[in-house]
């Protein structure tokens, strides 16, 4: 009988914690990507939209400066992106339908972005855009 009780009790405890994980990802954290997040006013937006194992954007050519990337999910499995060298260059995984964002500032030259679910890389989900 002990042994159930420590069971159920365990079980408690991951479920309190999973909610208490879940109840925090509406908070405010300004440096999370977010899509309630403001953009500055000034950003270039690239909208970008992932699907099953590849990105379509609306420019891969964008003057330096600030950039929004706005990543919407429109496949069936999750994806996210991630500009290649930057930590803090990435949305969050999001499912179908949902859409996330980053803003970085950016220097010309040429930047990879890519989906890091999985091998969803190797299967071409690879952006390549050249900022001027």
């Amino acid at each position: 009988m002990r042994g159930a009780t420590t069971r159920a009790l365990r079980g408690a405890a991951v479920v309190a914690a999973v909610a208490l994980a879940l109840a925090g990802c509406g908070g405010s954290d300004t440096d999370a990507p977010s899509v309630t997040s403001p953009q500055p006013a000034d950003a270039t937006v690239v909208e970008v939209s992932a699907v099953e194992y590849g990105y379509t954007a609306s420019a891969t050519e964008i003057d330096a400066g600030s950039i929004t990337f706005e990543l919407t999910n429109d496949g069936e499995m999750s994806h996210d992106l991630v500009l290649d060298g930057d930590p803090g260059g990435a949305t969050a995984v999001i499912g179908p339908g949902e859409t996330d964002r980053f803003t970085v500032d950016l220097e010309p030259g040429s930047y990879t972005l890519y989906c890091s679910v999985g091998n969803h890389r190797a299967l071409g989900m690879v952006l390549t855009i050249t900022v001027t």
